[in-house]
């Protein structure tokens, strides 16, 4: 038996949709750890950069911005990064690392494709890095509605199921730069893909290593995979954030299916019409 995570939208309301979203990939389990010896993991990091930059990390065409503490791992952590170099990126081509203090020197995250969080279960995001995003809570959800992307992975601390306490204070504020509240439950694994999950390109050998978190709910978002029990293990969405959390905002790919959808209903309609005369 693992940690869940429960994840509560504070009175989501329905939203037309905007002009610009930012795609939000949150997820139980900690990649950036497990790249460093899995294939699977290895996977699911490369399809939550793919999905929070929109792609644009492949190539170095946007770099995104990865938190991460600079301190030397502890018994049972690894350096996130490290995760990040595993599948092939390079520092300054393809992300640039901030710790906490780098992350209050930043002045904007313009320029960045996606914000990208270290675990602070098996990588290296300690307190004082998810405190500095709490305060940058505002500046993170201008971010996203300007069309700019998240990636988050485990968050834990002491007063949580089966979490290591070594990085974060007790009862830390878990995903506390999200617009949500998180709380912890229970969950069983093994984990499996859910139809989208599946269209993101993962498979449930992807999903199967040691996971940290799950969601009750989800918040607006598409259910990428999920535990024995049903529950959301990682959470995925185009979205706005506004004061009463995420207001989801169709995929691209849904938007072209309706507009094709809506331009064949009127060709049928004004077929139906010649017809009729």
């Amino acid at each position: 038996m693992r940690n869940t995570a429960l994840l509560v939208g504070l009175g989501l309301m329905a939203a037309s949709a905007p002009t610009l979203a930012g795609p939000i990939f949150i997820t139980g389990h900690d990649p950036d750890y497990h790249a460093q010896g899995s294939v699977g993991a290895q996977d699911l990091l490369n399809v939550a950069l793919n999905y929070a930059t929109s792609g644009t990390y492949s190539g170095g065409v946007q770099k995104f911005l990865f938190v991460e503490s600079d301190i030397a791992p502890p018994p049972g952590h690894l350096i996130g990064e490290n995760g990040l170099n595993a599948i092939g990126l390079v520092e300054g081509t393809n992300y640039d690392e901030v710790d906490a203090a780098g992350l209050a020197a930043l002045a904007s995250f313009s320029g960045y494709s996606a914000i990208v969080v270290a675990s602070d279960f098996g990588g290296l995001l300690t307190q004082a890095e998810l405190d500095e995003l709490i305060l940058r809570k505002t500046d993170i959800a201008n971010f996203i509605n300007g069309g700019g992307g998240l990636a988050a992975f485990a968050e834990c601390g002491a007063g949580y199921f089966n979490c290591q306490a070594d990085l974060v204070t007790p009862f830390a504020n878990l995903f506390g730069f999200l617009p949500v509240v998180v709380s912890s439950v229970a969950t069983n694994s093994p984990y499996s893909v859910t139809p989208f999950g599946a269209l993101l390109g993962l498979t449930n050998a992807d999903v199967n290593d040691p996971t940290h978190n799950s969601f009750g709910l989800i918040g607006g978002l598409n259910v990428v995979d999920a535990d024995a029990a049903g529950a959301p293990t990682t959470l995925a969405g185009n979205v706005t954030i506004g004061d009463n959390g995420f207001n989801p905002v169709p995929e691209p790919s849904t938007l072209a299916l309706l507009s094709m959808t809506l331009l064949s209903l009127m060709g049928l309609g004004l077929m139906r019409r010649r017809a009729g005369a």
